[in-house]
C-alpha cells in the first residue's frame, strides 16, 4: 500500500520594553500536581504534559498510515503537533526575553537547525538511497526541495517529484517558514503593548481566508493546497503562539482557570468531534482547521499549564507518553519508512497486513530510538553552545535515572523536543 504524509487524506529583534508577562510557567512538580518548579538538578521551569500531547499526536498519525485512515484522523494529530509547536516556541521566546531583556534571533536560528536539520539530512540520504537500490530514480530536484523546506509545494504542484523521499515532510516545511518569520515579529509585537494577540489573531484569519479564496476558485487543488500550504495552514502554529501568550499576559492565569473549566474544556472536545464528523468537502477545506485550532487553546492548556486537571495531566505526563513525546520528531520522520519496511517483510492482505502494520510499529520505533541516538543526541551539546537548555532525555518506560529518583513530570522550557 503506497504512503505519503500526513494530511487530507494525502495518499492518492531585540525589543526595549521592560516585561511585563505573568509568572513564566504553570503547574509543574511530580505528575498531576498543580505546582510550579524547576526539574530536578537543571533549573529549568517545565511545563507538563506536552510530551503527552506530542505523544497522542504522533500516535494518531501512524494509526491513520496504518489503513485506519477511514477512521482516524491523521491530519489532526499534525494540527495538534503544530498548535503545540507555536504554544512552546513562544513560551520559550518570551522566558529568553524575561532573562536577557531580548530575543537573539541567531542563536534562535542555530539551535532550530541543529534540532531539525540533521535527522532531515539522515531520512532524506538514507530513504533515498534505498529507493534508488530499489532500481527507481531519485527526482534531484525533489532531494534539493526536502532539504530546502519546500516540500509542502512541491507535494502540491509536482508530487512525482517527491517520489522516494516521504510524503511527511510537508509539515517540516510549514513549520520551516513559521521559525524563519517568527522571531522577527514576536520581537516587533511585543515592542508594542497589547499588539501581539491582535495582530497574530488577524494572521489566523487571513490564513482562513486563504483556504476560502481557493476553496471557491481552485477547487480542483482546494484539498491538497488547503492542507499543506504554508500560507494556509500557519494558523494552527499561530494559535498555539496566541495560547501561549495569552496564558503569559498579567490575567493570564485567570483566563487559563476560565479557558479550562469544564464547561468549556467539554465544548471544545465537542467542536473537535463534530468537525471531524462533519464530511463536506468544503467545510473540511476551510472551517475545519480554525474550528479544531480554537478548541484546541481549552484542551491544551488543561494538559499542560492550567489547574485543577491533575489527573488529566498525569497521564500526558506518564514515563511512557514522555518517552514517545521524546521520540517524537523521529517517529513522525521514520514511521512512513517503517510500515512500509513491514509491508515489505508480510506483503499480503486481511490478518497479514494487519501483522506488517505490527511489524512496521516495532520498526518505526526503533528508527527512529536510532535516529535520536546516533543522530540527534549527538548534538545537544554544540546545541547548548547557543543557549538551548536541553536537558537529559526523558528516561524509558520503567525506568529511573542515575540516583534512583524519577524526575518530575513535565516537559522542561527548552528546545529539547520543540
Amino acid at each position: 500500500m503506497p504512503r505519503t504524509g500526513c494530511g487530507t487524506d494525502f495518499r492518492t529583534v531585540t525589543p526595549t520594553m521592560t516585561s511585563t508577562l505573568a509568572p513564566r510557567v504553570g503547574p509543574s512538580g511530580p505528575p498531576g500536581s498543580d505546582r510550579a518548579g524547576p526539574a530536578p538538578g537543571t533549573g529549568a521551569l517545565r511545563i507538563p504534559g506536552l510530551d503527552g500531547l506530542r505523544a497522542f499526536s504522533i500516535l494518531v498519525v501512524m494509526a491513520s498510515h496504518s489503513g485506519l485512515h477511514a477512521l482516524v484522523p491523521g491530519v489532526f494529530g499534525v494540527t495538534v503537533f503544530f498548535f503545540i509547536s507555536g504554544f512552546l516556541i513562544t513560551a520559550l521566546l518570551l522566558d529568553e526575553r524575561e532573562r536577557t531583556g531580548g530575543i537573539a534571533v541567531g542563536p534562535f536560528y542555530a539551535r532550530r537547525l541543529l534540532r531539525l536539520y540533521p535527522p532531515l539530512v539522515a531520512l532524506v540520504a538514507i530513504t533515498g538511497a534505498v529507493y534508488v537500490a530499489q532500481g527507481h530514480r531519485l527526482d534531484p530536484l525533489g532531494v534539493l526541495g526536502a532539504l530546502a523546506y519546500l516540500a509542502n509545494y512541491l507535494a502540491v504542484f509536482q508530487k512525482p517529484m517527491m517520489a522516494g523521499l516521504g510524503g511527511q515532510l510537508w509539515s517540516l516545511a510549514v513549520e520551516e517558514h513559521f521559525y524563519l518569520v517568527y522571531p522577527f515579529l514576536l520581537a516587533a509585537l511585543l515592542a508594542r503593548r497589547g499588539a501581539a494577540i491582535p495582530v497574530l489573531l488577524t494572521l489566523c484569519a487571513l490564513s482562513l481566508a486563504v483556504r476560502c479564496a481557493v476553496t471557491l476558485t481552485h477547487p480542483e487543488i482546494a484539498t491538497a493546497y488547503t492542507g499543506m500550504a504554508t500560507e494556509c495552514r500557519i494558523d494552527a502554529i499561530l494559535f498555539g503562539a496566541v495560547a501561549a501568550l495569552a496564558w503569559r499576559s498579567p490575567g493570564g492565569a485567570a483566563f487559563a482557570a476560565a479557558a479550562t473549566r469544564p464547561v468549556p474544556v467539554a465544548a471544545a472536545a465537542a467542536a473537535i468531534l463534530a468537525s471531524l464528523l462533519v464530511r463536506d468537502e468544503a467545510f473540511r477545506n476551510t472551517l475545519r482547521y480554525t474550528i479544531q485550532e480554537v478548541a484546541l487553546v481549552p484542551l491544551v492548556l488543561a494538559v499542560s499549564v492550567a489547574p485543577g486537571w491533575g489527573r488529566l495531566r498525569a497521564l500526558f505526563d506518564s514515563a511512557p507518553a514522555r518517552w514517545i513525546g521524546r521520540l517524537s520528531y523521529s517517529l513522525y520522520l521514520w514511521h512512513l519508512a517503517g510500515l512500509s519496511a513491514g509491508e515489505a517483510l508480510v506483503p499480503g492482505t486481511g490478518w497479514r497486513f494487519a501483522a506488517a502494520m505490527a511489524v512496521g510499529w516495532v520498526l518505526s520505533f526503533a528508527f527512529a530510538e536510532l535516529s535520536y541516538r546516533l543522530v540527534e543526541r549527538p548534538f545537544f551539546a554544540l546545541r547548548r553552545r547557543f543557549g538551548s537548555r536541553v536537558d537529559a532525555p526523558a528516561p524509558a518506560p520503567g525506568t529511573a535515572p542515575a540516583g534512583g529518583m524519577a524526575p518530575a513530570g513535565g516537559i522542561a522550557l527548552t528546545e529539547r523536543a520543540a
